[in-house]
């Protein structure tokens, strides 16, 4: 199946909103798409790419750079949405993984934050852990949507 990866647009904003609507069960309102968009339109060092086939979108991959306090370092921090996580879907999360470690070379960062909403106990985390990837720790998390 041929597929596109690429920075996500405003004509995408009822598409995606439906989208991640319907993964996190919480209605996200195009309009909110479309303010976090112009936000990254304003911003560099974020971007949001969606997978597609047959243009219909089915995964998005947050891009974000972080620096170091020196300027010096700095990292790339991603978090990727796809659609089910069966092995016949998995693909397109695997290709928005492989596609953040390209912009993470692209962008000369020093490494790679993977971001997950996850909240599976840690034998279940342990054996879904993104390859080459390891466990630092915990964020604490205050969910609005």
């Amino acid at each position: 199946m041929t597929y596109t990866i690429r920075q996500a647009t405003s004509q995408d904003t009822k598409q995606i909103s439906s989208f991640v609507s319907e993964r996190t069960g919480k209605a996200i309102s195009p309009l909110h798409i479309e303010n976090r968009l112009h936000f990254m339109r304003e911003n560099p060092d974020e971007s949001l790419y969606v997978y597609e086939e047959q243009n219909q979108i089915l995964g998005t991959l947050g891009f974000r750079i972080r620096h170091g306090a020196d300027m010096i370092l700095k990292f790339s921090e991603i978090s990727v949405i796809s659609v089910d996580e069966t092995k016949s879907r998995q693909a397109a999360a695997d290709k928005l993984k492989s596609y953040a470690e390209q912009l993470t070379s692209k962008h000369a960062c020093s490494g790679m934050w993977w971001i997950t909403g996850s909240e599976k106990n840690d034998a279940s985390r342990a054996s879904s852990e993104p390859l080459g990837f390891h466990e630092t720790g915990y964020r604490f998390v205050k969910r609005f949507l």
